[in-house]
């Protein structure tokens, strides 16, 4: 942010911000959710006591959800990785005299699995309070982003960028998350059961294929877990960021700035954050795009 326009925005929001994890501010999801949320709301025309209060959502409650998901998804990467790569250097072991192969495993996948899937759905409901401090708009703290849609279309209207981001991520990965958490909770309910899969194997001929770990619900195709986990991880840190970008738009009237997209190549290794505070005539990207 330009130092003029701190000047010009008076005092600065007294925010003390603590390690609570094994990440820093190099990892973009502490970045991206505590410390650009703290520098945009710097410009923001709001009560201090506001800002506080969305700061501490942002920090206390989205970020250590988001950040397990995260710590959950690396940790599974890594494994199935690892397994990958012996197996393709050693191949598989025989027992019961050529019988039967022994596959390689990942304890407590499906621990690791409902434990991501909460923390996600998690991390969404507590979301939902941001339009509670900014908007005076009560969700309940419940992920039901469909609703969150119908009001935001009623409010801002069907043309506005929040209200088409809501309506995209709710039905293309909200949805799911929301659906496949719900499968644990209420198993043979309406989301069905979530089923988990750890690595299999499969003869086609004299060729051995082995899979990696899969999950899915009844009515789905398997899908890979590790990967889809790193996409809902992005996905959570992008709509997060984007929904606060878009909603502190609202409260930027009559100041000669704007936020805009750092390009990824010109951000600080150290602390990448990936929309900054710019004058209104320098502005480049300002719309969260996904």
């Amino acid at each position: 942010m330009p130092r003029s326009i701190i000047s010009s925005l008076g005092k600065r929001m007294a925010i003390s911000i603590q390690q609570v994890s094994d990440y820093g501010t190099a990892n973009p999801i502490v970045a991206r959710l505590s410390l650009q949320t703290s520098e945009l709301l710097q410009c923001c025309r709001m009560p201090q006591k506001q800002k506080e209060e969305l700061f501490g959502i942002m920090f206390s409650h989205v970020q250590p959800k988001v950040m397990a998901c995260f710590s959950i998804k690396e940790r599974l990467s890594k494994e199935i990785r690892a397994h990958q790569k012996k197996t393709d250097e050693t191949g598989l072991e025989l027992q019961a005299q050529g019988r039967a192969y022994m596959l390689p495993s990942i304890l407590d996948l499906r621990l690791h699995a409902e434990t991501f899937l909460y923390n996600a759905k998690s991390a969404l409901r507590d979301f939902t309070a941001v339009f509670l401090v900014l908007f005076s708009k009560d969700f309940g703290k419940k992920a039901h982003y469909h609703k969150v849609h119908e009001w935001a279309e009623q409010h801002f209207g069907s043309a506005d960028p929040l209200t088409k981001m809501l309506d995209h991520d709710q039905a293309t990965w909200i949805a799911r998350i929301v659906k496949m958490r719900n499968a644990v909770e209420h198993p043979d309910d309406r989301s069905g059961v979530l089923h988990v899969e750890n690595f299999t194997v499969t003869e086609r001929g004299n060729t051995v294929f082995v899979t990696e770990p899969m999950w899915y619900l009844d009515s789905e195709t398997k899908g890979p877990i590790a990967a889809e986990m790193d996409v809902f991880v992005t996905n959570l840190l992008t709509f997060c960021e984007e929904t606060v970008v878009l909603c502190l738009e609202k409260f930027i009237s009559g100041f000669p700035i704007a936020f805009a997209e750092i390009p990824e190549a010109e951000r600080d290794p150290a602390c990448p954050m990936r929309f900054r505070v710019v004058l209104s005539q320098m502005k480049t990207n300002a719309q969260p795009m996904h």
